[in-house]
């Protein structure tokens, strides 16, 4: 019976259990000799290639990490920073200063080290979560060839519980709890835009890396550009003297 309403479930509205239809549009052609296993697929994703580069998967869990990292750094450091300027404006009304600028001065110097005491006690913590996140709910994906809303309750569930773990059992099953029903709510709504815009977590992976590989090209590119035109400088500028002072050979120097 279950399979009879999964089956007649319409995968548009409700895209959990099926993929996406065979007809939809791939935005990157995949390599026709991929892996048949999930081990093998799985080991391809933990190993780099002949240039020592990570692969897409890995990639897009590095970008998943640094940006939880930056968005944690920002809401930690403005959180701390607003306290700390109404802890001081609170706490300073009786100060004596010397001047405007001192206090002022004291004031930025107060704010700017609580910024980075926020950004530090938030950017680690979320970038730690966010990446661990990534990673399992990317290696059950690779595993099995498929993206679903499974991968995202097991890694919200793993992460949560982890994220407790040091609070004892009973935090750790609230945890894994919490983190379970908020990775469902994220699921669904990463499924359904999936589903309406035809496209896959795989290709979405693959555009990441060549986006990276493109901005990588054109660093090289511009890095390639200013040696070559220091180096063409350098050179009319010797040429320029060995003409005004004529060549000399080393034995005449």
């Amino acid at each position: 019976m279950l399979r009879t309403v999964v089956r007649l479930t319409p995968t548009f509205i409700f895209p959990i259990f099926e993929s996406r239809n065979a007809n939809d549009y791939d935005m990157l052609n995949k390599d026709t000799e991929a892996p048949r296993t999930g081990f093998e697929r799985v080991k391809m994703m933990y190993t780099t290639n002949e240039y020592d580069e990570v692969s897409p998967e890995m990639n897009q869990v590095a970008q998943a990490a640094m940006f939880g990292t930056f968005i944690g750094g920002c809401m930690g450091g403005f959180v701390k920073s607003r306290n700390a300027y109404l802890y001081f404006i609170e706490t300073n009304q009786a100060t004596i200063f010397t001047s405007t600028m001192q206090a002022k001065k004291k004031l930025q110097d107060y704010v700017t080290v609580a910024f980075a005491k926020g950004a530090c006690q938030w950017g680690w913590r979320l970038g730690i979560f966010s990446g661990m996140f990534s990673l399992i709910a990317t290696t059950i994906s690779v595993y099995r060839d498929d993206t679903s809303l499974v991968e995202y309750i097991t890694a919200g569930a793993i992460t949560g519980g982890l994220y407790k773990a040091n609070l004892g059992l009973a935090a750790t099953f609230v945890g894994a709890g919490l983190g379970a029903a908020l990775s469902t709510i994220a699921g669904l709504a990463i499924l359904g835009v999936l589903k309406i815009t035809g496209v896959s977590m795989e290709d979405i992976r693959q555009a990441l890396y060549k986006l990276r590989e493109v901005r990588e090209d054109q660093l090289n590119q511009a890095i390639e550009k200013s040696a070559k035109i220091k180096n063409d400088d350098l050179t009319r500028h010797h040429d320029q003297l060995v003409l005004e002072k004529g060549e000399k050979k080393v034995e005449e120097m």
